[in-house]
């Protein structure tokens, strides 16, 4: 990790590296970036690197969404990137190619307070204040078909078949190796269960580095798969008969000072600490409206689905799969969030979920009980928004929440998912009617998997 200007220069000088890509998040997660050739790098590290400042409020498709405050009421100004110096790292996909994470600010007016890396580090920083870091890591699942004829792959759900998990043993030992290279420590990868569907695993890591990895993780497979002639997807629900793709986000809190892991409490029964009760309170108070950000397409909420492994409602347990929030081990080391999906954006997915857990320790929300059977059986409990509609109410409804992340974000970020919204109800018979949520339209495929 480098962490000054001529560190980074030595850096790209040293390792031989000819560009330098300075890449930023969209709202969704896509990459978005400008190639720079090296003898360029330090001017516009120092000085930042132009950008349409509207960027943010496009859809996936770079549809121009009304009403986001970034676009014509702004008179579709500029912002100018900067680099985080830390983020530098090798593209060993792409030849001679260095990469480093932006943030956008406007030309007067400082930071777009919109935009979901600044968002994410906001939380940090308050946990930070509050004497906490965290640590914390994205799970992954995603589809790999044929770039020509979008047929998966593989057959079947053989999950962990090892004839499956190498279904292209040169394709996917590169892919292993890129991302250890880049910088990603690979753990674990295997087929999932769906035909076509995989998950590589990685190390959890410290406070912004987590999210950072995520949108590295998500945007390196889609470059590796083009270059093969594949293309993977993290679209949710590509099939309505076939497996959804989910992102769980795993994390804990530590004491900023010792290390220690603050979730964890050897003298209680159930190894949780009152501060790890109180977050996952949070979590669970506020579950209604994370799930607009973690479940944030027309096609995201077809996953929630009984015996699907995915959550159905506003639950916790100890190592159950069907709850919301599962306590890994059945002990206090780390929490696992199960609603976010595949689609979502790992700086937005972080920003709520943190934002949620610290007013679950500011205000000392106690979480109702854990579930004692599966968490489908908990006919009491909350039920998740089953529809995007349905969730984004519920985050404009949630006064903590749009404190926590601000009116800038809450504006951009509604009025660009009303507008997909209302370009799916144009194009989708079905979209209104009760059989919705049970099938995968074409227009869902064709203006969500290549992307996403």
């Amino acid at each position: 990790m480098t962490t000054g200007l001529d560190a980074a220069a030595s850096l790209i000088e040293d390792g031989g590296y000819e560009y330098v890509r300075f890449a930023q998040t969209d709202l969704h997660g896509m990459s978005r970036s400008k190639t720079v050739p090296a003898h360029h790098f330090r001017h516009f590290a120092e000085d930042g690197l132009n950008f349409f400042g509207g960027l943010l409020g496009l859809d996936v498709q770079g549809g121009v969404a009304p009403g986001t405050g970034y676009m014509d009421e702004r008179r579709f100004a500029d912002q100018v990137i900067f680099p985080d110096l830390g983020t530098l790292a090798p593209v060993p996909w792409v030849p001679a190619t260095a990469r480093v994470l932006c943030e956008p600010s406007w030309y007067v007016g400082g930071p777009a307070q919109a935009g979901p890396r600044y968002l994410m580090r906001q939380m940090l920083d308050r946990l930070d204040a509050m004497g906490y870091a965290v640590r914390a890591g994205f799970e992954y699942e995603f589809y790999v078909v044929d770039a020509d004829t979008r047929q998966p792959v593989f057959d079947g759900i053989e999950i962990f078949w090892t004839l499956r998990n190498d279904f292209d043993s040169t394709f996917m030992q590169l892919t292993l190796d890129s991302l250890q290279e880049a910088g990603i420590d690979i753990i674990t990868s295997n087929a999932e269960y769906g035909p076509g569907q995989l998950e590589i695993n990685y190390t959890p890591t410290m406070g912004a580095t987590a999210a950072d990895q995520a949108f590295t993780f998500k945007n390196a497979m889609k470059e590796m798969a083009q270059e093969a002639g594949y293309m993977a997807s993290f679209m949710t629900k590509p099939w309505a008969d076939q497996s959804a793709s989910g992102c769980h986000y795993h994390h804990s809190l530590l004491d900023r000072e010792s290390g220690e892991n603050r979730f964890a409490d050897e003298s209680a029964p159930d190894g949780l600490s009152p501060l790890a009760r109180f977050w996952i309170g949070g979590q669970i108070a506020h579950a209604d409206a994370l799930t607009a950000l973690a479940a944030p397409t027309v096609n995201c909420a077809k996953r929630f689905k009984l015996y699907s492994f995915a959550p159905m409602n506003a639950t916790w347990g100890y190592e159950d799969r069907t709850a919301a929030i599962r306590i890994k081990g059945g002990r206090g080391t780390h929490v696992e969030n199960r609603i976010p999906c595949a689609a979502s954006n790992p700086y937005l997915v972080a920003a709520g979920m943190l934002a949620a857990g610290i007013d679950g320790i500011t205000r000392q929300i106690d979480p109702p009980p854990p579930t004692e059977t599966i968490a489908y059986a908990d006919e009491a409990a909350p039920k998740l928004p089953t529809s995007l509609e349905e969730s984004l109410a519920a985050l404009e409804a949630d006064a903590t929440l749009r404190e926590y992340l601000g009116e800038e974000f809450i504006q951009l970020f509604t009025a660009v998912k009303r507008f997909e919204i209302e370009k799916a109800k144009a194009a989708i018979p079905e979209f209104e009617s009760a059989e919705f949520p049970d099938i995968v339209t074409n227009w869902e495929r064709e203006n969500l998997f290549e992307y996403l």
